[in-house]
């Protein structure tokens, strides 16, 4: 009888702490993997009706986001992310691909691959590029008493009951979702320049997004972060700044030659 109690708490302690050894698995194994920024399609014609379209070189994006955005920092109660060494590719270069993608689907300009062949030189800042992920200390302690009271409950003795407590409050803090804030921020500032190298116009646009949902302490679901909310960031910032560069383009636009307008 003895044999079978002890076999019983023994199965209940593995089952106690199950949770925070799958959690601790899934930490680990996801902390090797690069992130990638999986930007989404949008076509919107902004084309100048009636004008030639201006060719535009997309000349250097300079990184000037803060240190903590590239080393990254925080665990658990509040983490900057990605930093530089988890990205697939920089940050510049992520960049500059979004902004290439989203120039060619507006119509708005004719990119070409050299400055020479240029109307414009168009060069990027990047300012903000991260994501932040923020929970409340009282989440953990909500879920840490919902499993030390399960322990409690299931333990035999007294002295197995606190033993049980302990494991499965462990158990609760790391495996049950809490409550989690998001945020995504892209800032950038873009500087067109005419073939002298004069500045002729200069923006700088934010893309904010806020999303709340709930996690486990040890989840860093950092990919899906990145796919949901900062690909939305960088959008918004681009909007911005497309929206603002088109006036500026049709300010100084240029009538289309009459064989060229006839064909549109």
């Amino acid at each position: 009888m003895r044999h079978i109690m002890r076999s019983r708490k023994r199965l209940a302690l593995a089952c106690a702490m199950l949770p925070l050894l799958l959690a601790l698995s899934a930490l680990s194994g996801c902390s090797s993997r690069r992130i990638t920024f999986i930007y989404p399609d949008e076509e919107v014609n902004l084309a100048l009706v009636g004008s030639r379209t201006p060719s535009v070189y997309i000349d250097t994006v300079s990184d000037l986001r803060p240190l903590v955005q590239r080393q990254g920092e925080g665990h658990f109660f509040g983490i900057t992310f990605p930093k530089d060494q988890a990205w697939e590719a920089p940050a510049t270069r992520i960049y500059a691909e979004a902004l290439t993608q989203d120039l060619e689907q507006t119509g708005l300009v004719e990119l070409v691959p050299l400055a020479s062949q240029a109307d414009y030189l168009l060069s990027a800042d990047l300012l903000s590029f991260t994501c932040r992920l923020e929970r409340s200390p009282s989440s953990y302690l909500l879920t840490g008493l919902i499993g030390g009271a399960a322990g409690a409950a299931l333990g035999g003795d007294s002295s197995h009951r606190v033993k049980l407590g302990v494991a499965m409050a462990v158990g609760g803090i790391m495996a049950i979702p809490v409550p989690t804030n998001h945020r995504a921020e892209a800032e950038v500032r873009l500087t067109l320049r005419d073939r002298r190298g004069e500045i002729v116009w200069q923006k700088a646009c934010l893309g904010e997004v806020s999303d709340r949902t709930y996690i486990t302490p040890t989840a860093r679901p950092d990919q899906e972060l990145v796919n949901r909310n900062l690909t939305r960031a960088v959008k918004r910032a681009n909007a911005c700044l497309v929206g603002q560069l088109r006036q500026v383009m049709g300010d100084r636009a240029v009538p289309a030659a009459p064989d060229s307008a006839a064909a549109r």
